[in-house]
């Protein structure tokens, strides 16, 4: 909302139509503003129906100033995405990277722009990326794997901020905080008797869990800053694996892989001579 009241023209990515029409409707009955934010199909879960958003929003605009990264699912039983990775990963981490990759060309092309990251203070659950959670269903867990997915989007964050210096293009990751969402609806202690209002008390509203990110997005003193983490609109401790280049650049050719060939097989860690660290 804070976005569309700023003048930009706001694209709604959503999954699931209704529930993004709703969200639609919702926007301009609080707003009034009627022009300024549309809705297009794309499920992270998908190569498919990224290629697809991407190439509709380019028919459609030819400057992307603002990208706000903050889809994901969390402790989910073992899955896999429509391609065959790790669900967890799969969405969480690979389709913000693919994302990102074919929405850069025309971020470069618009002047000053910034991709915002929504990581997590999870990611300092696991000490580094294991990646034969990611490729291993016998070695899934399911907080680990969604920990391990954030911590890959903390270091991707500092690898393309690196990438992009001179650019014109800024990144920086926050950690949004413990928000009322449906995001933690498969743990299940959440659903006892006493709990729900305890997290509804302690934890922050919808709004409130937003504001981090629309200070990195939206704020002046963000202006040609990158490389950050942040917390409650301030630089938070990151996890020391997000500033090391050498990781940086294996999670990249790893994520490389996964994208090009479409598959979770073990054969994909020795393309890249991986040597695992157990979380």
């Amino acid at each position: 909302m804070a976005i569309g009241r700023a003048g930009y023209i706001t694209i709604l990515a959503c999954r699931d139509l209704k529930r993004g029409q709703q969200a639609l409707y919702q926007l301009e009955k609080e707003t009034g503003l009627h022009d300024t934010f549309r809705l297009i199909e794309m499920d992270l879960a998908s190569f498919l129906s990224i290629d697809r958003f991407v190439t509709e929003f380019k028919e459609q605009h030819q400057q992307l100033h603002l990208l706000v990264c903050n889809a994901g699912m969390a402790f989910n039983h073992y899955d896999t995405t429509y391609d065959g990775l790790e669900s967890q990963f799969g969405t969480n981490f690979v389709g913000h990277y693919m994302l990102i990759d074919r929405l850069l060309d025309t971020m470069k092309k618009s002047g000053s722009a910034r991709i915002t990251i929504a990581s997590s203070i999870a990611a300092c659950m696991v000490r580094s990326i294991d990646y034969t959670r990611v490729t291993d269903v016998w070695r899934f867990n399911r907080l680990i794997n969604y920990s391990t997915s954030k911590l890959a989007l903390l270091v991707y964050s500092h690898a393309l901020a690196r990438k992009l210096q001179g650019s014109g293009v800024t990144v920086n990751a926050f950690h949004p905080g413990l928000v009322i969402t449906g995001l933690y609806r498969n743990i299940s202690f959440l659903s006892l008797p006493g709990i729900h209002d305890l997290t509804h008390w302690m934890w922050l509203k919808q709004r409130a869990g937003s504001v981090t990110s629309v200070y990195l997005a939206l704020s002046p003193d963000l202006e040609g800053k990158t490389g950050g983490y942040y917390a409650r609109e301030l630089p938070a401790a990151i996890h020391p694996d997000a500033l090391k280049v050498e990781v940086q650049d294996r999670l990249c050719k790893f994520t490389d892989v996964l994208i090009a060939t479409n598959t979770h097989a073990p054969n994909v860690l020795d393309s890249i001579n991986v040597s695992s660290t157990p979380a």
